[in-house]
């Protein structure tokens, strides 16, 4: 690629938004200009990873951040409060929004689809990252159709802010775009371990389906 794709990361002192600091400096193809976070203290964004300094300071202000660093492109680890007036920002800037975070009712994304088809430019908002848990949705939509029962089970720790999760909740939504009949349900439980699981159980009165992702890290 000639040309690097420039990127933003709001919620870049969090635990997924550090991660994608890191990805964006180990990838040659991107270029880190401006990490974002609102308790953020005057610090190098490497300095969150662990790397030598980039020379992007980690800012409290996104709006400052996007007009001064030029993005291509603001990826969102942040909460759902703080999602939808970030992902706004970053439109009425032009950069594209890429959001990891959940939390976003449907009359939210509709509106947020408006507003990048108004600016010309593309986004993403996606419940989960992993190609494990796409792979879990598509596969429990394809079975729910044989089956009268559903039943979406995820383990967390106590401290996830969103229950039930983005990727249960999508994955419910998906079952019902194919079945609708089938009756659903979801089971949030907490665990010790260290990453978070999700799956699905889909029965009938003689046999059972099931289907289960688990994250060993974050990245």
């Amino acid at each position: 690629m000639s040309q690097k794709i420039k990127v933003a990361v709001a919620g870049a002192s969090g635990r997924m938004g550090r991660e994608v600091v890191r990805m964006v400096l180990e990838d040659p193809d991107l270029q880190l200009v401006a990490a974002v976070h609102t308790s953020a203290k005057s610090v190098d964004a490497g300095t969150l990873v662990g790397k030598p300094d980039t020379g992007v300071i980690v800012s409290s202000d996104l709006g400052e951040a996007l007009s001064s660093s030029s993005p291509d492109v603001l990826v969102d680890f942040t909460t759902p409060k703080a999602a939808m007036p970030n992902t706004e920002t970053a439109i009425s800037y032009g950069v594209r929004p890429i959001v990891g975070t959940t939390g976003f009712t449907p009359e939210q994304i509709a509106e947020l689809d408006k507003q990048c088809k108004d600016r010309g430019i593309g986004g993403l908002i996606a419940p989960n990252f992993s190609i494990g848990a796409i792979l879990m949705m598509k596969f429990s939509a394809m079975a729910a159709k044989y089956f009268p029962h559903v039943e979406i089970i995820e383990y967390h720790g106590d401290q996830k802010l969103d229950a039930p999760s983005g990727t249960s909740i999508k994955t419910a939504e998906r079952i019902s775009e194919l079945e609708k009949s089938c009756a659903k349900g979801i089971r949030r439980k907490k665990k010790l371990s260290k990453g978070p699981e999700a799956g699905t159980t889909t029965a009938s009165a003689y046999t059972a389906f099931a289907c289960r992702v688990c994250s060993r890290s974050r990245k």
